[in-house]
Order: C-alpha cells, then structure tokens, then sequence
C-alpha cells in the first residue's frame, strides 16, 4: 500500500460528505506522493528501513550521513558483508560515527567501491505536530483530485466546464508543489527537506 498523510475518513471529514473509499484513497496516495517528491524524501515513519549506501574511494568520513530524516533509531549496520556494531548513532543529526570509518577492510582493491547497509527507522509517526503542513497540502490536493474524479463522467456543459476548472486548480496545487523556486516547495523543504546525498533505498522491512 502506498504512503498516505490522511484517511479516506479524514477526507470525507473534511469534505462533509460521503465518499467513494477507492476514488479518496487514491486520490490520497497521489498527494501524498506529490508531497513526498516536494520535500525530497519519505516523511511518513518507515519502521526498520533499509538503505545501501555507495562509497567510493574519496568517502573516507568517520560519519555516515543516513538518506532520511529525522532518524529515531539504528537497528544495525553492515559493512560490505560483515556486520559492525563498533558504531555510535548521533540520531538528532542522523548520521552514524564510527572510528575505522565506513570503508570495508576486505575489498580485493584499496580503491574498490564499497558499501553500507544500513537498518533504521526514520520519518515521522501518525499523529505528530510536524506532520501538519504536509497534512494540510495533502487535504487540499486529494480534495480537488477526488471532486475532479467524481465528475469525470459528467455530459452537462456546465458540469463538464466545472471539470474543467477543478482540473485546472489541481493541476495549479500540484504545480505550486512540485516548483522548486515557489512558497510552498521552499516550505516543504524547510520542515522536511533531506540533505544531499548518494544513496540507493531499497523496499522497508517488517
């Protein structure tokens, strides 16, 4: 199942109105990605996540920069194929330190690529204060989006004309999300914004 910042009841709440479950929930899940994307990372908490990490010769740090903020908790991390727990977690700065630093000791080649596994639990919990600007750009695109489905089949001019002008204020809400230079995305970023970083997530575990 796709990320979602709201529920289908929250929507409906919101809307004082029944809705179609499937028709909110997707248009939610779509909001919510637009959202993600606009912050540049996964806000929502993901429980023992993994993450590889690339290296390469020049990344010799004592300190690992983990992909997504904020970090709550490290469960374990893997140095090419050997486990290390000679690590300390500085969460508030999500990153790891360790003294031999986070190249493998057993690659073939001194300059050889390398890489880190890394278990951890990121983003932030239902419920949390931080979570409501972003609720709050999720309500008002999956909004639009669900009104601009639930015409979708209309014949009338005037309906069809109202499509077109719900359609076109999604379209404006997903725009002002998605500009990296506008109000809302600069928004985003600030509250949520992920530092750069090279970095390859594979799918959450448990």
């Amino acid at each position: 199942m796709a990320d979602m910042l709201v529920t289908a009841e929250e929507l409906a709440s919101l809307m004082q109105q029944d809705v179609d479950t499937a028709t909110a929930t997707l248009a939610i899940e779509i909001a919510t990605g637009v959202v993600q994307s606009a912050a540049g990372q996964r806000i929502i908490e993901v429980v023992d996540d993994e993450a590889v990490i690339d290296l390469d010769v020049c990344d010799n740090s004592l300190y690992l920069p983990l992909p997504e903020r904020p970090v709550t908790d490290v469960t374990s991390a893997t140095v090419g194929a050997t486990v290390v727990t000679d690590y300390q977690a500085q969460l508030q700065r999500g990153r790891l330190w360790r003294s031999m630093g986070w190249r493998s000791a057993t690659l073939p080649y001194w300059n050889a690529p390398s890489t880190v596994t890394v278990v951890y639990t990121h983003g932030y919990p239902v419920g949390h204060q931080r979570l409501q600007l972003a609720r709050s750009v999720v309500f008002d695109l999956a909004k639009t989006g669900y009104n601009t489905a639930a015409g979708s089949g209309a014949i009338v001019s005037e309906q069809i004309d109202d499509y077109s002008v719900r359609y076109a204020e999604m379209a404006a809400t997903i725009e002002a999300a998605l500009d990296p230079d506008g109000p809302l995305a600069r928004a985003l970023r600030r509250q949520y914004g992920r530092p750069p970083g090279s970095v390859k997530l594979i799918a959450a575990r448990g």
